[in-house]
């Protein structure tokens, strides 16, 4: 009985991997591509041409995509399995800031992370208190990844 619920919770495991998502949209010129959306790798994106999209991965290597009059096919990541926790903290980092009710804590303990590194944004994004200092690094290491909008 006990090998039978392992079997069956690590067969759910692996359809749920399967599913997951492999790239989040950080910004996008083009207004049918929405900020935070999932894709999964080898998927076709129809992109309007002149327009672009910037993709990340839970490894933290970002993309830049231009449309063209044909989809454009996201490249295939070979990761072993998604990491979830990740891409939900990415989904996190390039949603809209939330309204806070309570009193914010004015002097937050971050955890002492390189905030240059796609693993030190994802170590202090997930801190109470910590999510905007986390933002503008997300931010930074993404233009800078991302390389200048191209010319239209």
């Amino acid at each position: 009985m006990r090998r039978l619920i392992l079997g069956a919770a690590l067969a759910a495991g692996l359809a749920g991997a399967a599913q997951a998502a492999d790239f989040v949209v950080v910004s996008s010129t083009d207004p049918a591509i929405a900020r935070g959306t999932e894709y999964a790798s080898g998927q076709a994106l129809q992109i309007a041409p002149g327009k672009s999209v910037v993709l990340i991965d839970p490894v933290g290597t970002v993309k830049r995509l231009t449309g063209t009059a044909a989809p454009v096919t996201l490249p295939r990541r070979h990761l072993a399995s998604v990491d979830a926790e990740r891409l939900a903290v990415v989904k996190l980092l390039v949603a809209p800031p939330r309204m806070r009710r309570a009193m914010p804590t004015l002097n937050p303990t971050c955890p002492a992370a390189d905030l240059t590194t796609f693993d030190g944004i994802l170590t202090v994004a997930p801190v109470d208190g910590c999510l905007t200092r986390a933002r503008e690094a997300f931010e930074a290491y993404v233009s800078k990844a991302a390389g200048p909008e191209p010319a239209a």
